[in-house]
């Protein structure tokens, strides 16, 4: 026995590197049984730690455990495969582990030593008992079907898998406002998943808002991204902060803001852009600084302070000032953006025309819902303009549309737009070009496909791309500062003068509608282009 251990089994310390068990007269508790060594049994011990085992423990038969003999082996050299989980608890085992000589089954220490009796009240009235044969099964908790080792309530035929039983109560995830709590079933009827839009069994156990008429598969509720980790039973639900005091029928206070605003229709101004979404305003009411040039759409004045989103699986908080730079990245568009955002811990940012999107979402150019999904595969692309991101919208009608995906830069784009090379607004077009003619970006002067989408003007016939209207920056305001790594610090300027400056980089005239304006030296131009690069996940 001592000769089988110290050629196979040598074990690692953590303190002290490879070391050998040696036989010896156990006088202190077993580590594989933990009964006390104090008839000194023989068995085998560390030089280095506290590691004691019998030797009868090292091979043992524990017919409750498994039909066939187990062997104590290290963790960490079982097939090579580095460490390896116990196949009841499904903890990772750093320690050693019984290995059937027969099959796949491993047991850690502590799942031998305890009867395989689990009281789990908050899952089921009754005792469950863990089965430990691998067997295939409909989850009563979760509802998927799969090979496990189950635990089971022999009065009520109820069979769960074990990591099923300790599943949260109450929780909040990233796509929906409400809390969502836990039910034993959902009844009869037609459910989807609000994360997978999968059907979900009414059967079995899932979870469900008490609000509304949502609900979640339990896997995809409690999943890393989906799930901030917080269980949230018996904790009083936080009343919703609002963005702005009322001062009066006409003023308010926002937070975003020192001075007062007040509701204005203002209607088209040429050159005036909401300080949130950064858009152009129009002719909706409008709230405005009594005494100064900032201006909010009524829409983005009521923005919420906080809100959930795909993006990230922790609350996101509306700022209204960027810390650095002047500019964030936005997570889910990847454009640059010089307007509101919602961020969590100043790290992960989304301008608030993305944080819009945070569920099922209707877009003019598709006929069915899209729903917002997260991958990075070389396959999955935006349907219009081929890129590559991680984040899309996606229908889920697969055999009407081919699982149709929209990117957030493309689902983001305003439906009309002003811009300096038209009088008149444009439309944004959905590949609704006639495939016989011809059509010539007014600013590139390149063709445009008329499958593509663009930008086209009903009564003077031009048409614009898409990329050259907004290039990387979606309507920023002129006359902001920017900090840009490793250039320097600009000036936003429109792009007016009769001859369009030279960019100092790519050393062609700027062809952009703003343009970026050394304010150290006042000479020196570059192209929004050149200073905002395209982001390729390529």
């Amino acid at each position: 026995m001592e000769e089988e251990w110290t050629n196979i089994d040598l074990k690692l310390c953590p303190s002290h590197g490879d070391f050998r068990l040696k036989s010896t007269k156990i006088s202190s508790k077993c580590y594989a049984c933990y009964k006390d060594g104090h008839d000194n049994k023989q068995g085998y011990k560390c030089d280095f730690c506290d590691f004691y085992v019998h030797e009868e423990c090292i091979n043992v038969n524990i017919p409750s455990r498994h039909k066939h003999p187990l062997q104590l082996i290290r963790s960490d050299t079982r097939s090579g495969r580095g460490f390896e989980s116990c196949s009841l608890c499904e903890d990772l085992e750093f320690e050693p582990l019984y290995q059937c000589s027969q099959c796949a089954f491993l047991i850690c220490i502590q799942c031998a030593r305890e009867p395989l009796i689990l009281n789990a009240a908050e899952a089921h009235e009754h005792e469950l008992h863990q089965i430990p044969i691998n067997l295939s099964f409909t989850c009563d908790a979760c509802g998927l079907y799969s090979s496990n080792y189950p635990c089971v309530c022999h009065q009520c035929c109820f069979i769960v898998h074990r990591e099923c039983i300790s599943l949260p109560r109450v929780i909040h995830i990233n796509r929906h406002d409400h809390r969502i709590s836990r039910v034993a079933s959902l009844g009869p009827g037609k459910w989807i998943c609000g994360v997978c839009r999968e059907p979900v069994n009414g059967e079995c156990g899932a979870y469900s808002c008490l609000i509304c008429s949502y609900v979640v598969h339990s896997k995809c509720a409690t999943h890393m991204f989906i799930w901030d980790g917080e269980e949230l039973e018996g904790i009083p639900e936080e009343k919703e902060r609002m963005p702005f005091e009322v001062i009066d029928q006409n003023l308010i206070k926002h937070f975003s803001h020192e001075h007062n605003l007040k509701m204005s229709s203002l209607g088209l101004k040429e050159g005036k852009h909401c300080y949130a979404c950064t858009l152009p305003l129009n002719s909706k009411m409008c709230y405005v600084c009594t005494q100064c040039d900032f201006i909010l759409h009524n829409g983005c004045a009521n923005l919420p302070l906080e809100k959930r989103h795909p993006v990230h699986n922790q609350k996101l908080t509306l700022c209204a000032k960027v810390q650095c730079n002047n500019y964030i990245v936005c997570r889910a568009c990847l454009r640059y953006c010089t307007g509101f955002s919602y961020t969590v811990n100043d790290d992960i940012n989304i301008d608030v025309r993305c944080a819009s999107i945070s569920d099922a979402f209707k877009h003019e150019s598709h006929p069915h819902w899209l729903f917002p999904f997260t991958y990075l595969s070389l396959d999955k692309r935006c349907k219009v303009c081929d890129s590559l991101h991680w984040m899309y919208l996606r229908c889920v009608n697969k055999d009407d549309c081919g699982g149709f995906s929209l990117c957030f830069t493309c689902a983001t784009l305003p439906t009309y737009v002003r811009h300096k090379y038209d009088g008149h607004p444009l439309c944004l077009y959905y590949g609704e070009g006639n495939v016989n003619s011809t059509y010539c970006c007014g600013i590139c002067e390149e063709e445009v496909y008329p499958k593509s989408w663009f930008y086209g003007c009903s009564d003077c016939s031009s048409s614009f791309h898409t990329k050259c209207v907004f290039k990387n920056l979606l309507h920023p305001r002129p006359g902001y500062d920017l900090e840009i790594h490793d250039k320097g610090t600009f000036d936003l300027l429109p792009n007016k003068s009769q001859s369009r400056p030279i960019c100092y980089l790519c050393k062609t005239h700027c062809m952009g509608e703003l343009v970026l304006n050394d304010k150290d030296d006042t000479s020196l131009f570059m192209c929004c282009s050149c200073g905002f690069p395209k982001f390729n996940l390529e």
